[in-house]
């Protein structure tokens, strides 16, 4: 499977502004790469997926190293409604919240490859345990000592209410909820809902008058298109995220 700086760059939130440390996560991500190519396990699945797999547990660990508060958002609002950080796995005795966690890297491997509607892998399949495994182990080795990737930490940064930082806040949820490594698998599944509306666009308009069609189109479906493993709006998204506030 190749990764190539735009495939990684395209899911960063300050794209295309480059930061110092994304040369260290690219890496990451890279050796993600190469090691699930020396691996036995989901092979069968085609190279788009496992890339999206790759730069998705990279995501994660991008948050989680900056705090920046999607997973730390999601798994305390999964707490509060079900008991437990995540769906499948419960809590084990090791678990530790808002840090790196085996179970962690393994339900985001099992939400990409799920959350676009594909095919279903069991949430215990032998093959994403190891994977996991293995993917885990390579992170924890990186953890202490992986610089923290400021583009993330945007969340603390702004207020929901500041005309100030209105466009910041408008750039933050476009690459929340389509790029971000939390969101995207399932607003891919709202986008390829739309695929005849955004045809039926381009046939009325003409390719040349339709980009902002398709952006307006693009905007309706991220502010009123639940997205996320918990399915929420973007907006409540940014609340949860931004504010601390439980939908």
């Amino acid at each position: 499977m190749e990764i190539s700086v735009k495939d990684y760059m395209e899911r960063q939130p300050g794209n295309p502004k480059v930061e110092v440390t994304d040369q260290f996560y690219l890496w990451i991500a890279l050796r993600l790469a190469k090691l699930w190519d020396e691996s036995p396990w989901l092979r069968d699945l085609d190279d788009e997926i496992r890339r999206d797999v790759v730069l998705g547990v990279t995501g994660y660990f991008q948050d989680v190293v900056a705090d920046g508060g999607i997973w730390r958002s999601f798994t305390r609002l999964h707490n509060h409604r079900h008991g437990a950080p995540l769906p499948h796995y419960g809590r084990e005795e090791d678990y530790i919240d808002y840090e790196l966690n085996r179970d962690d890297v393994k339900f985001v491997i099992w939400w990409t490859i799920n959350g676009e509607g594909g095919d279903v892998l069991d949430a215990h399949d032998a093959g994403l345990e190891a994977l996991a495994t293995a993917f885990y182990m390579l992170l924890e080795e990186e953890y202490e000592q992986a610089p923290v990737p400021r583009q993330f930490c945007i969340a603390s940064e702004v207020d929901l209410d500041s005309p100030l930082d209105a466009q910041r806040i408008y750039d933050y949820a476009y690459w929340l909820y389509w790029r971000s490594f939390l969101l995207r698998p399932s607003s891919q599944a709202v986008m390829q809902r739309a695929t005849p509306e955004a045809h039926d666009i381009i046939a009325r308009a003409g390719e040349s008058d339709a980009r902002p069609l398709l952006l307006e189109l693009n905007e309706r479906l991220m502010f009123n298109e639940p997205a996320g493993p918990i399915p929420l709006t973007t907006a409540q998204w940014l609340h949860l995220i931004i504010d601390d506030e439980l939908p």
